[in-house]
């Protein structure tokens, strides 16, 4: 702490003494935010900055002296008072009382990433990793070191450099900004309905466990909406709401969610290949259950994506359906949204095309050319979104990049 405000005095002082007063009859130089200005004839001045601050080692000191001499010999100086932490708040003086998701905020940790930082077994670059922690996770400290920190975040304990963390009041604001409330299931085949009555279409079907951001309670009724913006509708009696906000995952994990994603293919496949007589009468079958088992139908990555974005932004602009698939490809890359291209775009509660079966009928008849290239130039890397991972309708009112008719953040 002390180092970084002398650093920041030291900082403020380089712009002083690099300042060059013009010819002209009006000089002034800025600090801590005010100008002073100085009339005079001379056609050049110097300006000299002595930094008299000191810091204790708690850090408890936020202002420094500055003394400006302004003229040649003339003796004039101006001593300022120059608030080294930029905007005069010190972080020790947020308030950590409270929680978020059952965390403290005095115990809270928010991974400080692009993507996911590894957790280890050891606080050791060379240590076993047992664990990722994505982008806008958080995890709870244990011990905290200078330069590692053991953390409990989901079900896997390790530690992680601090290097990709944030901690207090840093921690504390991103928290906020990203936690949710969910749904949560309590059943084991909750319908996502299009309007808040049981006689209502179906979106899709949710698992025990299963989770969906909730919009507003609404008594019987819980508001819930998909990534995309769609709002549908679950009966509160099936449901816990709650606040969440990202954990880490193990290794273990991982590796279990990619071997089912793969025999969940592999039986899709199969099931497509048995004779018709062999299914249920469609009289027989849940209706939504039916258009669930379409869209697992067998299809490359392209293909599925190219029908995602036609679901999505069809009559959307170029830049518009390539931004669609952005947020595709950028929650592929998290790690924290799915493993593979299927299981982003198959998470429940996540796109509402992929479980309606809309998905699966757009890849029955082919994808249009259009946004078939935007998947390829989404794939190939083409961004107009940034790490953007959700989207809305603009009407929506949420902040964020504006292409189309979607708002991107």
């Amino acid at each position: 702490m002390k180092n970084r405000m002398h650093a920041c005095n030291a900082a403020v002082a380089a712009l002083l003494v690099a300042a060059v007063i013009t010819q002209g009859s009006m000089q002034g130089v800025w600090a801590a935010g005010k100008t002073i200005t100085k009339s005079n004839m001379v056609a050049s001045a110097k300006i000299t900055v002595k930094d008299t601050g000191a810091v204790s080692d708690e850090g408890s000191k936020n202002e420094s002296s500055i003394n400006i001499k302004v003229g040649d010999n003339s003796g004039s100086s101006i001593d300022i008072k120059v608030d080294s932490t930029g905007n005069g708040t010190k972080t020790e003086d947020v308030d950590l009382s409270g929680s978020v998701a059952g965390i403290a905020y005095e115990n809270l940790v928010m991974a400080n990433v692009e993507e996911a930082v590894n957790i280890r077994e050891s606080d050791s670059e060379d240590s076993e990793i047992v664990g990722k922690l994505y982008k806008e996770c958080a995890g709870e400290i244990i011990k905290k070191g200078s330069g590692w920190t053991n953390i409990r975040t989901g079900k896997v304990t390790g530690w992680v450099k601090n290097d990709y963390l944030l901690f207090g009041a840093d921690a504390k604001n991103l928290a906020d900004s990203v936690v949710e409330k969910v749904a949560t299931s309590t059943t084991s085949c909750l319908r996502v309905r299009k309007e808040p009555s049981q006689d209502a279409a179906v979106y899709d079907l949710l698992a025990e466990g299963d989770t969906i951001e909730v919009v507003e309670e609404l008594g019987e009724w819980v508001s819930v909406e998909f990534a995309d913006g769609t709002v549908g509708y679950v009966s509160g009696e099936y449901v816990t709401v709650s606040d969440e906000i990202g954990k880490g995952e193990s290794i273990e994990s991982i590796r279990a969610k990619e071997e089912a994603e793969k025999k969940a293919k592999e039986s899709s496949k199969a099931a497509k290949s048995e004779p018709a007589a062999e299914s249920k009468p469609a009289a027989q079958q849940d209706p939504a259950a039916a258009t669930v088992n379409a869209a697992a139908v067998s299809c490359d990555d392209l293909t599925l994506l190219a029908a995602l974005i036609q679901s999505e932004a069809g009559y959307e602009c170029h830049e518009g359906q390539v931004a669609v698939g952005n947020v595709v490809m950028n929650r592929l890359r998290t790690g924290r949204f799915g493993n593979s291209l299927y299981s982003v775009i198959y998470a429940k509660g996540q796109f509402s095309p992929a479980g309606s079966g809309r998905v699966a009928q757009i890849i029955a008849q082919g994808p249009k050319a259009s946004c078939v290239q935007a998947a390829q130039e989404a794939m190939a890397g083409t961004n107009y979104v940034g790490v953007a991972t959700r989207f809305r309708p603009v009407s929506s009112g949420y902040q964020g990049i504006v292409i189309g008719n979607h708002v991107f953040w």
